[in-house]
């Protein structure tokens, strides 16, 4: 669900401006946010996922299985409930509170934490120009 929920949040902003294009179909519209999460993985999973387990916090077994099942339960209770969320953040969120609980805040990297919010904000705010941008360029 994880993955459905990533596209849902890439391209359901997109459905109600489908009602104005009637030539674009909403499952073109969830096939190219499934191929754009696809190519982020492909290109920036790998050094994602090294920074969070490396170098946000030290992880060992039993703290990964404790960041990892109240994040699943937090994720699975709001898909249940319709909430939309990003388990990306949910679990980076757990990761740099689990760095800073047994670190007592010296665990983790004030600079890579804004780096990441930082990120967070400019991949919505690009998105937002993004999605804005190729509807205008539809509507000509």
């Amino acid at each position: 669900s994880a993955g459905a929920s990533q596209v849902g949040l890439a391209v359901g902003p997109l459905f109600p401006l489908l009602e104005e294009l009637p030539t674009v179909s909403p499952i073109v519209v969830l096939l190219g946010g499934g191929v754009g999460i696809l190519v982020g993985s492909w290109t920036g999973a790998p050094r994602m996922i090294k920074s969070i387990s490396q170098e946000y916090a030290s992880l060992g077994p039993r703290r990964s299985i404790a960041t990892l099942v109240p994040s699943f339960l937090i994720a699975q209770s709001a898909v249940l409930l319709g909430v939309p969320v990003s388990f990306n953040e949910i679990i980076v969120s757990a990761i740099v509170g689990s760095g800073a609980a047994v670190a007592g805040g010296a665990g983790v990297s004030p600079r890579k934490l804004g780096l990441t919010v930082a990120a967070w904000i400019g991949s919505f705010i690009l998105a937002f120009g993004l999605g804005y941008g190729s509807m205008l360029l539809l509507d000509l």
